[in-house]
């Protein structure tokens, strides 16, 4: 017989089965898979550790508040936490990975946590938020490897929490933690500088209208995000209006390479189609990115789509009701960030990862779907069929997904990821240590960022952006030319036909995971030509 007491039991058991799904699928194969490392995450890899032993990143700037990388600019969260973590227990990928498994438990935790503010009275709803946010591809897929972009969903969701936590209460000490929050989302991901003012703006309407809003605890709000924002502003005037790098203590305001506000367009019905793609479904047609979305899986997978389309319309019934009646509806300032990120994106030409921070108030509204379809429009035991129905599925969903992710079979179809290569410490230490080899000139396809890390030399050593970066020494990056014996070749493996050739020529060949050194050592060697940096044909 069912009692309060067996009801606890039955929630606590579903929390603890929750976590420890989650434990299993961010953590579980966490170096491995994906295989190999994104080209952003290696360098954002290199610049922490940099950041750590040497306090500057690799282009000897100290303590960047946004990052150079490729030119382009990259988020620095990321990179400072990898750097603290690095200081305290050396450099690994485990711990390169580390921070994007841990914001993804942000946002676990805190989702749940924002979904019992809204519905205080429901057990239902926070757990179903709880095993969406576990079990679908997308939240698995981002949390596994160190883009610096996708802290922007365990952030925002943290914020989102924070910010609804001092609406109800009131209290000007959680606007303050609110305001803090706000002001490190602005540090995940260059879009937030625009989303997040444009959020703000909706929901001081909306609050203002039902009689919510506080002045005091919006400008307790204001001064740490104020404080926090105010270095990247001055990134923004820097770049923007064409000013000299300086430093803010022992921060720099960082003089990019490329600008990228041009990026920002005027807003297209076509973008706004191509957003809800890429929520939904995955990158739009010839543009996917298999390390967004899984091939053959949608983000979120299918029953999600038509829960989301009824949650959006039950939501949109709540923010009118509201409205009419000068009221505030917690559910309605989460759909308010779904808004602005949406509106956003349909700016810019956008994919899966730049729309990441829409992830959670997604599966807030499917969640407000679900339980409009079974506890608002079906009576009797038609409830619990349709319960057990959607919950069915699910698991069928990620049953499927699980054996495909983690299998292999995703790596062997997918090998090697776009933007992804892999480290060849083994080689360049087996290199460095033979007399004969190391004289020698070595070809290796990954460009200079994977040497940076496969070494870990010094930044004062290498000199980024000081010198041609497809050669340092007798290194030569970023391609494969014709075959000599005086070379040395580091070829990964896919490069069959290459590595044929290098044996029929009579290499030696090392073979490593994923790659293979091939090098001579006859004394005919000595013969080959040597040719410098500046003579190499790329």
């Amino acid at each position: 017989m069912y009692s309060v007491k067996n009801g606890k039991w039955i929630k606590y058991g579903l929390l603890l089965g929750i976590f420890a799904l989650f434990a299993v699928t961010r953590f579980w194969q966490l170096t491995t898979l994906p295989y190999g490392i994104h080209i952003d995450e290696a360098g954002m890899a290199y610049d922490a550790w940099c950041l750590s032993e040497y306090g500057v990143d690799r282009y000897l700037k100290s303590w960047p508040v946004y990052l150079t990388n490729l030119g382009g600019g990259q988020s620095s969260l990321y990179a400072f936490l990898c750097a603290g973590l690095f200081r305290v227990f050396g450099y690994s990928v485990w711990l390169v990975r580390l921070p994007a498994a841990a914001f993804s438990l942000l946002n676990l935790v805190f989702g749940m946590k924002l979904v019992k503010k809204v519905y205080p009275q429901s057990t239902f709803l926070p757990l179903a938020a709880g095993g969406l946010l576990t079990i679908c591809p997308y939240f698995i897929l981002s949390s596994r490897f160190g883009l610096d972009c996708n802290l922007m969903l365990g952030m925002s969701t943290l914020f989102l929490y924070c910010l609804v936590t001092a609406v109800q209460s009131g209290k000007i000490f959680r606007y303050v933690v609110a305001g803090f929050a706000g002001g490190l989302l602005l540090y995940t991901y260059a879009l937030a500088y625009m989303i997040l003012p444009l959020f703000l703006m909706l929901a001081f309407g909306y609050l203002l209208r039902g009689r919510r809003f506080s002045l005091k605890g919006w400008a307790a709000m204001a001064v740490p995000m104020g404080i926090l924002a105010l270095p990247l502003i001055l990134v923004q005037a820097v770049n923007y209006f064409d000013l000299e790098e300086f430093r803010l203590g022992c921060f720099t305001i960082t003089k990019l390479k490329r600008y990228r506000m041009s990026e920002l367009e005027w807003f297209g019905p076509g973008k706004f189609c191509k957003a809800l793609f890429s929520i939904f479904a995955g990158d739009f047609l010839g543009e996917k990115l298999e390390y967004n979305s899984a091939p053959g899986y949608l983000n979120l997978y299918g029953i999600t789509v038509l829960l989301c389309l009824t949650g959006i319309v039950n939501t949109l019934r709540k923010l009118w009701k509201s409205l009419k009646k000068r009221e505030t509806d917690m559910a309605v300032m989460i759909f308010l960030w779904f808004a602005a990120i949406l509106f956003f994106e349909s700016h810019i030409p956008t994919n899966v990862n730049r729309i990441n921070g829409i992830f959670f108030t997604a599966v807030f509204l499917a969640v407000e779907g679900a339980y409009t379809l079974i506890f608002g429009l079906i009576s009797g035991r038609g409830k619990r069929w349709m319960l057990t129905g959607i919950i069915g599925i699910y698991i069928v969903c990620f049953v499927r997904f699980s054996a495909y992710y983690y299998s292999g079979r995703y790596t062997a179809e997918t090998y090697l990821l776009p933007y992804f290569d892999i480290p060849v410490t083994e080689a360049l230490t087996f290199i460095e240590q033979d007399e004969t080899l190391r004289d020698k000139e070595t070809q290796m396809s990954e460009v200079e960022i994977y040497y940076a890390l496969s070494t870990l030399i010094s930044p004062y050593e290498l000199r980024f952006g000081t010198r041609e970066e497809s050669c340092y020494r007798k290194y030569h990056f970023g391609g494969l030319g014709g075959i000599e014996d005086g070379c040395n070749y580091i070829v990964r493996d896919g490069f069959d036909e290459y590595c044929e050739l290098l044996r029929a020529a009579g290499f030696t060949e090392q073979r490593y995971e994923g790659y293979s050194l091939f090098y001579k050592k006859s004394l005919s060697d000595s013969h080959s030509s040597v040719r410098g940096c500046s003579s190499w044909a790329k």
